[in-house]
């Protein structure tokens, strides 16, 4: 991509598509990507026009088909319900745009499949919402394992929950639709603890899962899974959503041969608590692990400046902003994302 900005068009403004639009906003203000929101496309007309008023996109379109023939959008955001997703990449990698995608990819890993194919077929690059990947908390955790002898992973452990996500601040109906989410709490909010699970100890090899389904709604809003990694390494995770008045939580453990991390990922405290055989237990907080993040971006040795600081580390946005200066970083030199549709695919695969 040879042209100094890059086009920017995004399909879908709900809630996540404008998580991404504040986001790569915030980037492009601190100078830390050179890209123009060119057009914004959802069928909700109102919510359109807000969304293109509040970040100034250039042109608005009701039919993503336009906004992908669009001249002017190299790269397409798609930030729909799941169920739109297969028709939406698969234009978009005909039309020879480079594509993101939220997660879950599509509803079955068949589709998922199809979805790359056609993206690698058509000669584009793709990149998925798989957000956690870029979390401060985690990525020093990966600096930890790589720096410390940890010994051999032996068990990790999530538990994670969030209040049901058609109320409140997670707002959208259609997540208790199950042909349009294609599932619950599984595949819509704990595929990104699956991905961490294996993006710590490996492939999975084989699963065993219970689902429940305790509320009146089409998905499921409890799982419970026992993972073995190929390693030998076993993970659980215990997901649930609820209708409960609390702060959403994940807690990660991870115990190794010689160590532990925990990992304490809850609205408003955040924290990471280590030790070794030979080390008393450590506690990190945030600006410890913000410089992890900076590494993984490769900025932390560039000096950056306050507001390009803020951009990519401020609670609550950070993961987004990392993950979009990543993939927009990664397609203008010509480099494949990560996280990218394989990645996807192996989770949902798992």
């Amino acid at each position: 991509m040879s042209k100094a900005k890059t086009g920017l068009g995004l399909i879908g403004t709900g809630n996540i598509g404008r998580m991404h639009l504040v986001a790569i906003t915030a980037l492009r203000d601190a100078g830390l990507v050179d890209v123009e929101i060119q057009a914004l496309c959802d069928i909700d007309e109102e919510a359109l026009k807000t969304t293109a008023e509040l970040f100034e996109a250039a042109q608005t379109y009701e039919d993503y088909n336009d906004l992908i023939n669009d001249e002017k959008v190299d790269i397409v955001y798609v930030c729909t319900p799941t169920s739109k997703h297969t028709d939406i990449v698969k234009t978009a990698a005909k039309a020879k745009k480079d594509v993101f995608c939220e997660k879950p990819l599509a509803h079955s890993c068949p589709q998922a499949r199809e979805m790359f194919a056609v993206t690698k077929d058509a000669g584009v690059r793709a990149g998925v919402g798989l957000v956690l990947r870029y979390d401060p908390f985690l990525l020093y955790s990966k600096q930890l394992i790589e720096t410390r002898d940890f010994g051999t992973p032996v068990l990790a452990h999530i538990r994670v929950d969030q209040h049901f996500p058609i109320e409140h601040g997670y707002y959208t109906q259609w997540r208790g639709n199950h042909s349009i989410a294609g599932g619950g709490t599984l595949i819509e909010h704990s595929i990104h603890d699956i991905d961490i699970l294996q993006w710590f100890f490996g492939d999975i090899v084989s699963v065993y899962a219970k689902v429940g389904f305790f509320s009146e709604r089409e998905v499921e809003d409890h799982a419970s899974l026992i993972l073995t990694h190929r390693d030998g390494a076993v993970s659980t995770l215990d997901s649930i959503w609820h209708s409960l008045d609390r702060p959403n939580e994940r807690r990660i453990e991870f115990f190794f041969e010689k160590g532990y991390i925990g990992v304490t990922l809850e609205a408003g405290e955040r924290w990471i608590e280590y030790q070794t055989i030979d080390e008393a237990p450590v506690r990190i907080h945030a600006e410890q692990a913000n410089n992890a993040l900076l590494d993984a971006l490769g900025v932390r040795a560039k000096n950056i400046a306050p507001e390009a600081y803020d951009a990519l580390a401020t609670v609550g946005t950070e993961r987004f902003s990392a993950l979009s200066y990543a993939f927009i970083k990664a397609i203008q030199a010509g480099r494949d994302p990560s996280p990218s549709f394989q990645d996807a695919i192996a989770v949902q695969h798992a």
